[in-house]
């Protein structure tokens, strides 16, 4: 389990770099609703772990494991593309520190601890969002019988 949730995580980690590093090349990494798909991302990323872990399995999964297996995904995922994150503003981007600044979602502590704030948001985001795409994943893949649809 703890095998297939780093390997997947390291590549939703990936995932998540490569299209905020597209956003940024667009000109778009401010528009904060395009933020919506990091979590089709996780989705994606969390149930290919959950069904690998099947698979390993010979679909004889527990359910809390094929939990744990995607909430493992998702944090391993999220503290990598958190820190990036952290690095990237810091060393390449002030700019977008000012445009998260000026959203009021961040409230006014950004201005106070914006490295701490930025970091937490990324964290609550990212875990909270696979907690639920697991959970949810889980209810399909709990049956012996569900499979990915087209999938071997």
């Amino acid at each position: 389990m703890e095998k297939i949730g780093l390997k997947y995580g390291l590549l939703v980690a990936v995932a998540l770099i490569v299209y905020f590093l597209l956003m940024r090349l667009i000109g778009v990494e401010d528009t904060i609703e395009l933020r919506f798909l990091n979590a089709v991302i996780m989705a994606i990323g969390v149930v290919m772990a959950i069904k690998a872990y099947k698979t390993v399995r010979n679909g004889d999964i527990q359910y809390f494991k094929g939990i744990g297996t995607g909430v493992l995904t998702a944090v391993v995922a999220t503290v990598i593309f958190a820190v990036f994150m952290l690095i990237y503003i810091k060393a390449f981007d002030d700019r977008l520190l000012e445009v998260l600044t000026a959203e009021s979602l961040f409230g006014e502590r950004m201005t106070i601890t914006p490295g701490v704030v930025v970091f937490i948001v990324l964290m609550l985001e990212g875990v909270i969002s696979g907690f639920f795409i697991s959970f949810i994943a889980m209810q399909w893949f709990k049956k012996p019988q569900h499979k990915v649809p087209n999938s071997p």
